[in-house]
């Protein structure tokens, strides 16, 4: 019984030590183990930099380049992917043993329309964060569709996909075992902007008669998604549609107006980022004559046109979270612009900064 008793209590010790042994990180212990000694290291990308409330990532993006630069600024990992699994909402990179246990940044430009051919902007291959661009491609008859040809200067016609940059300070990847998870955080690059013109008269508009335009600088970026001053892009409506819209009583329209339903022409645009201290011209002009029928600059108004709930929100951030507008300028008879007003997003903004 005693011997019984001293083969426990001495035993006991040699079970722990056996079991520290199989759970420990030997490579050549005969039994599969879970774990390694290896750190895992997971990148999660999130876009909740908008007005809306959800993780928009899933649902937005389909292709990543993500760069991983070390304290020195040099690039030492980039992992390119596309596909389905980026929309399944628990997509992870997997970056184990692709990286020393160290301190990095990761930067990320994401986007839509990730098939060859379809993508409307180009990351640069560098070797230091600070030659890492990103540029909007030309449309194939202005000029070569590479990277080192970017948009600036030149017509843009087609709808562009969406852009969107993520970029973190310094992280710690440790070199304890376990998994370690890494954020990065989207900033979407693009906006929808949707113009319409109103006419108040029965005639109907068509759309053929007007060239709407959009000219800004915002064809290049650096790593950390500053705009690299260029010549102007001029962006063309995509699409031009002939429609109709309701417009109520509202003061400031001419002395008599109805409210009631009008014809319309809409001007859809895809565009890259706007800056709150760079103008966004926006011009309207006729095919048949030439005349310009509106001109002005649009990016104070977007600013103005600021529901009050984001009122103390700086004006940057607003225009970086909203990416899409609808202007509606009102137009005479005789195809004048009525100035006294536009509408931004619904909202009635006092024109007092135009030029016709």
């Amino acid at each position: 019984m005693n011997l019984f008793n001293n083969i426990r209590r001495t035993g006991a010790p040699l079970l722990i030590a056996a079991a520290a042994t199989l759970s420990g990180c030997s490579n050549s212990f005969l039994y599969e183990y879970e774990g390694d000694c290896d750190p895992k290291y997971r990148v999660r990308l999130h876009y909740n930099y908008h007005l809306k409330e959800a993780d928009a990532f899933p649902y937005e993006v389909d292709h990543v380049t993500l760069n991983v630069t070390d304290e020195q600024g040099r690039i030492v990992h980039t992992h390119i992917e596309s596909g389905d699994a980026l929309g399944t909402g628990d997509y992870e990179i997997v970056l184990d043993g692709k990286l020393a246990p160290g301190k990095y940044r990761l930067h990320a430009w994401c986007g839509t329309g990730a098939m060859p051919g379809s993508t409307s902007f180009a990351v640069h291959e560098a070797t230091d964060i600070t030659d890492l661009r990103c540029t909007l491609l030309p449309d194939p008859a202005e000029g070569r569709a590479d990277a080192p040809e970017g948009a600036d200067g030149k017509h843009v016609r087609r709808e562009i996909k969406d852009l969107y940059h993520g970029m973190t300070g310094v992280l710690e990847f440790p070199d304890d075992e376990g998994y370690h998870y890494f954020d990065v955080n989207l900033m979407k690059n693009t906006n929808s902007v949707t113009v319409t013109l109103v006419q108040l008269a029965d005639s109907p508009l068509e759309g053929h008669l007007f060239d709407f335009a959009l000219s800004t600088d915002n064809a290049r970026m650096e790593h950390d998604n500053a705009i690299i001053p260029s010549a102007d892009v001029t962006y063309h409506a995509w699409r031009n549609i002939d429609a109709e819209t309701e417009i109520g009583d509202v003061k400031g329209l001419p002395e008599g107006t109805q409210p009631g339903t009008y014809p319309a022409v809409l001007g859809e645009f895809n565009i890259a980022r706007v800056m709150k201290d760079t103008p966004l011209w926006l011009n309207v002009s006729r095919n048949d004559t030439g005349a310009d029928i509106v001109r002005m600059n649009l990016t104070p108004y977007f600013i103005l046109s600021k529901p009050g709930k984001y009122f103390a929100m700086p004006s940057q951030e607003y225009l970086d979270r909203q990416d899409a507008y609808s202007v509606m300028i009102v137009l005479d008879s005789n195809y004048r612009w009525v100035e006294s007003y536009i509408y931004i997003n619904s909202w009635k903004v006092v024109n007092q900064d135009s030029e016709v």
